[in-house]
């Protein structure tokens, strides 16, 4: 399965975007007229982009060891990795003087058919103790070239004093680069609403265990670029300590269907499905078929991989959510969220 999701059942065609990153991007490298290294921190961002014959790589503190005669260092626009490239590749190699100073402007990425991302892993702490706005800007931007494809939001509505802000910023980019419904990529025929909330309106709920699948997934496997690493072990390969990427987005129909159910219901739900595998592998065996009813029996048989690797991680997270130190930490936030007062278990408590 593929870590880089199918978007063709997306709301909106979120398909026609990718297009528009790649052409950008190859305008972009058109100007170094060169086959380049790229040095970026989240390779993911890229997968889909980065055209044949070109270079990927992470960026460490290790020399670049590469026979290309130009080097692109694609990361994101914060002061830290600046000061990285400068003090530990650009003075040591010498190069200040060649190097030439760009932007792409890639503002949000299609994470699944349902999920955006702008990628901006510190705007909360930017913004709440650095008291940097710049990331605001970002996410305006980001919605507002979404209006040139999808066209223009009538309705926006904010909460929270940062929302607020990126709809004022928002309302000034449209009045400043007004959105043409002739430049619109996909029309709608229903009108589209925007609702905007800042998480410092609700600061319990985000630290609270997360209870669903793919919640408990990210709590104890972390999702990250739509895909979990594990040891190969776990998903019942021979190798143990390779470690392997599980991609987790909504081409999986199986994973759609269960990623935001209970825990428990999830468990249910593959102890139900390998049932019915089972009786109808008994029903083959031990009677006659038609030839539809095989075809059924082998369509079936096409989600066995999706119900092994599923089955897989729900068994290794049944490790982890059967702990008493789990079990006493949902406890303790059950008390403080429904204002409750009584004892707990004070190892299990200091445990989790």
């Amino acid at each position: 399965m593929a870590q880089i999701p199918n978007l063709d059942n997306a709301p909106i065609n979120l398909t026609s975007i990718r297009p528009l990153f790649s052409r950008q991007f190859s305008l972009s490298l058109q100007l170094v007229l060169a086959i380049v290294v790229l040095l970026v921190f989240d390779s993911f961002a890229f997968v889909s982009i980065v055209e044949h014959g070109v270079e990927l790589r992470h960026l460490t503190p290790d020399p670049v060891l590469t026979e290309c005669t130009k080097v692109v260092y694609l990361v994101r626009a914060q002061l830290d990795l600046m000061k990285f490239i400068c003090s530990h590749i650009l003075e040591e190699e010498k190069v200040h003087h060649l190097m030439t100073i760009g932007e792409y402007p890639l503002y949000v990425i299609p994470l699944d058919e349902d999920v955006l991302s702008f990628e901006l892993d510190l705007a909360f702490k930017e913004c709440a103790v650095d008291g940097d706005m710049s990331s605001l800007w970002h996410i305006a931007k980001a919605i507002h070239k979404l209006e040139f494809s999808f066209g223009l939001i009538p309705n926006v509505r904010a909460k929270g004093k940062a929302s607020v802000r990126v709809a004022d910023i928002l309302n000034r980019m449209q009045a400043e680069e007004p959105v043409n419904s002739s430049d619109v990529i996909t029309h709608h025929s229903k009108p589209v609403h925007a609702s905007l909330e800042n998480c410092m309106v609700d600061m319990v709920t985000p630290m609270c265990s997360q209870l669903t699948y793919e919640g408990l997934l990210d709590e104890f496997l972390r999702v990250n670029n739509g895909a979990v690493e594990l040891d190969s072990s776990i998903m019942g390969a021979q190798q143990e300590g390779k470690k392997i990427k599980v991609p987790l987005n909504s081409s999986d129909k199986l994973f759609k269907e269960i990623r935001d159910l209970n825990f428990e219901v999830v468990v249910q739900v593959l102890r139900q499905k390998a049932t019915s595998m089972k009786q109808d592998y008994t029903e083959m065996t031990t009677t006659s078929q038609t030839v539809s009813e095989l075809k059924d029996f082998v369509k079936k048989l096409n989600s066995l991989p999706e119900m092994t690797r599923h089955i897989n991680l729900a068994q290794h997270l049944s490790t982890f959510t059967s702990k008493p130190s789990f079990l006493g930490r949902l406890d303790m936030e059950h008390t403080m969220v429904e204002a409750q007062s009584y004892d707990i278990d004070a190892e299990a408590a200091l445990n989790a």
